[in-house]
């Protein structure tokens, strides 16, 4: 059945009210148990680079595990259509929205963890980390492999799933795992690049599928070799692809040798093509402009409209890499598009195993779950073979009446070992399960005369996940090592629901279980309890164990006076006894120190680790004293002088004693301070604050830049690079993006 998301102009077709109103009614009680965590019919069209499409039915911004976790579990209960989302460079979303659940993840997805020389030069960076900042801060880290990254507006959790790529290189080149959260399970798995499925701009990634994190291995390379490499990425970006509303290239290129996709289209002239708001761009054939205000369904008709004239003419069959999201899927694949967050797609679809499904296992409603199977019967030479083996000990033996085969001797007697001649041996090898004894073997409900064979039962229940395990039942599977699943093998007089096996050895009892036992006098007792306390008593009070050498490491700044007080409360104490744990409280209550450890050494040694946090930036309060910042915007100290070493926020802030957090302009302020490239940085003067909703900084060529409201920081100096990179500051006088586009003033 197809049916449509919620929307302003919602048509049902008569015979498709009960499905719409059943996946209605889903999708509003979904919202209702993620609670404040979900908004609702929020706009897509400011989540992708088209700037086109209508409103998602919910929408949840992860900003931690739990909330995935939160997600999980009400998607458990009620199963709606879901689309992940990072940058939005590749999607196009249709005017009438997406009737499901929109995931983005937060900024706690947004780490980059670094290596150090001379460390693996592996890089793990966040899911919703942007390419360009990661490659230019790869760059920065004097790390190659992934310059090709800066022309790429997307994520890296979206470029693990489309396996982006660009100048001869892709995701596929250098990735070495990714941490995956399964929305249908609830699990965190870290899964190999082998086990990803990855191909030409694509992967085995599903809707419910979300990329936390992914690590690269890359090489130690030159810096300034990197930057370079990346000028000559931009500039030729900058010359032969247009800029604008679009989603890149459109169509992906054809098998080698097939000439790009953009020249195949160039062969029939459809440069300048338009339907409606939509046109085949004049710079580059292969992307589709659309105007601002526009309409995601002329798109969708271009590219269409592109795919059929180069069918027709050329007998090429175009495939496109941008998926579209709430569309027909006959519209879809019109325009050789891939689908995003249809039902056919999200928890529960029938499809294929593949490698990363093996990772986290099939899903409870996936029909791909395999059935038991019955092995045959073990052949009777090898039963021979087997008695003969453990003939001493006992511990296998064919139940007396039970043969071989269909066709049992009549000479045949318990004792009788059978022969190759006297069965057939089965075609196929059978597995051979932990050997009982089956000598004696009793059924319950068993009758007289019922030759009926009863089989091994095992119940699997307790190895399910809480979420997989049905509700008062459990699963019944034939064991299929046991000789009791085949008529064969069977036991007359066995008529029960299940067999039990009598084995003797497990009435045996264990050496140390034999053992007597010792009866100690009460008073012996007691007096070595007394003696045992004594000594533990003796050792804890010998000077031989008290703290001497205290080491002390990572303290810059820290305050020496509390470090000299710890030092005093430790010294002379007993390594068993040292007042660790309060010591490390007292460290931690220090504003520069983020984590502190301690740990004792045999027999008198003490060693402090301390974490500090970095400082960043610095503003002056009204009592005219500096404020000293993290990135995070806490307080590290109050100084009376200037600390020069550090970027200065510009502007007369709060009187803030050390410890505290500052407000989120102050915050935004500090991040400021640390997301800009080194060779912006090197060119900044100060950073702007002029009140709680106005941001900035000022570039020492005298470039004015206006960020504006303290959110979003990460995409507005994304836009403010870019114009840099492009531009000679010299000749810039300032750029506003307060609004989400560039606003250049050359003066």
């Amino acid at each position: 059945m197809k049916w449509w998301p919620v929307g302003e102009n919602c048509h049902v077709a008569p015979d498709d009210t009960d499905d719409y109103a059943r996946r209605t009614r889903a999708i509003d009680r979904l919202g209702i148990l993620l609670g404040p965590r979900v908004r609702r019919d929020v706009d897509l069209a400011t989540y992708t680079t088209y700037k086109v499409g209508g409103p998602a039915s919910l929408f949840v911004t992860a900003h931690s595990i739990d909330d995935l976790h939160a997600v999980s579990n009400a998607l458990r209960e009620h199963k709606v259509p879901v689309l992940v989302i990072g940058r939005g460079s590749n999607l196009l979303v249709a005017d009438e929205g997406f009737g499901g659940l929109v995931l983005q993840l937060g900024d706690f997805a947004e780490e980059i963890v670094w290596p150090k020389r001379p460390a693996p030069s592996r890089v793990t960076a966040g899911g919703a980390v942007p390419l360009p900042v990661l490659a230019r801060q790869c760059a920065s880290h004097s790390l190659t492999g992934f310059e090709w990254g800066v022309g790429v507006p997307g994520s890296v959790g979206g470029a693990v799933r489309m396996n982006a790529g660009g100048h001869g290189s892709d995701i596929a080149s250098s990735i070495e795992s990714a941490k995956i959260f399964h929305l249908g399970k609830g699990i965190i798995a870290n899964v190999a690049a082998r086990d990803l499925g990855l191909r030409f701009r694509g992967s085995d990634l599903q809707s419910y599928h979300v990329v936390l994190s992914a690590t690269f291995a890359l090489s130690w390379g030159d810096q300034s070799a990197s930057e370079s490499e990346m000028s000559d990425i931009v500039r030729w970006r900058r010359e032969h692809q247009p800029g604008g509303q679009n989603a890149g290239s459109v169509f992906v290129n054809p098998e080698p040798g097939g000439g790009s996709a953009g020249a195949i289209i160039d062969r029939i002239g459809l440069r300048g093509l338009r339907i409606g708001t939509a046109e085949v761009s004049s710079k580059h054939a292969n992307f589709i402009q659309c105007d601002e205000g526009g309409s995601a369904a002329d798109v969708a008709d271009l590219m269409a409209e592109v795919r059929e004239r180069v069918k027709g003419e050329l007998g090429i069959d175009l495939r496109s890499e941008v998926r579209l999201v709430g569309f027909d899927d006959e519209i879809a694949a019109d325009a050789g598009a891939q689908t995003a967050g249809n039902v056919e797609t999200t928890l529960g679809t029938t499809r294929s195993l593949t490698a990363l499904d093996k990772v986290f296992g099939p899903l409870v409603t996936d029909d791909t779950l395999g059935s038991a199977t019955i092995a045959p019967p073990l052949p009777g030479d090898a039963v021979a073979e087997l008695r003969e083996l453990f003939a001493d000990t006992g511990a296998i033996a064919r139940p007396a009446d039970a043969t071989p085969s269909d066709e049992a001797p009549t000479d045949a007697t318990p004792g009788d070992s059978p022969t190759p001649s006297d069965s057939p041996t089965p075609s196929g090898d059978t597995p051979v399960a932990d050997v009982v004894d089956i000598s004696s073997v009793t059924s319950r409900g068993a009758t007289v005369g019922d030759s009926t064979p009863s089989p091994i039962v095992i119940d699997d229940s307790d190895h399910l996940l809480p979420h997989e395990r049905p509700e008062g039942s459990a699963t019944l599977t034939l064991d299929p090592t046991s000789p009791f699943s085949d008529a064969s093998t069977a036991v007359p007089g066995a008529g029960g629901l299940a067999d039990v096996i009598s084995d003797r050895r497990l009435g045996r009892r264990a050496w140390w279980k034999r053992i007597a036992r010792v009866r100690i006098s009460p008073l012996i007792g007691f007096a070595a309890l007394i003696g045992s306390v004594s000594l533990v008593l003796v050792v804890l009070a010998s000077p031989i164990f008290a703290v001497r050498d205290i080491e002390v490491s990572g303290a810059t700044y820290t305050d020496p006076l509390l470090l000299d007080k710890v030092r005093d409360s430790l010294r002379g104490a007993s390594v068993f006894t040292a007042d660790l744990d309060g010591a490390q409280r007292r460290l931690e209550g220090d504003p520069w120190v983020e984590r502190a450890r301690l740990s004792w050494y045999l027999p008198d040694r003490v060693v402090i680790e301390i974490d500090e946090r970095t400082p960043v930036a610095w503003f002056v309060g009204v009592d005219n004293r500096a404020r000293v910042l993290d990135f995070t915007g806490r307080v590290l100290d109050v100084l009376d002088g200037q600390p020069t070493q550090f970027v200065k926020i510009e502007g007369v802030g709060p009187n803030l004693p050390a410890g505290t957090v500052t407000t989120p302009v102050y915050q935004a302020a500090a991040q400021v301070a640390i997301a800009l490239p080194p060779d912006t940085l090197k060119r900044l003067k100060h950073v702007t604050v002029n009140g709680p909703e106005s941001l900035g900084f000022v570039l020492k060529t005298g470039t004015v830049v206006n960020l504006g409201a303290p959110v979003d920081i990460r995409n507005k100096l994304t836009i403010v690079q870019t114009v840099l990179t492009r531009q000679d500051p010299e000749f810039i006088v300032g750029i506003d993006v307060s609004g989400g586009q560039p606003i250049i003033n050359n003066g």
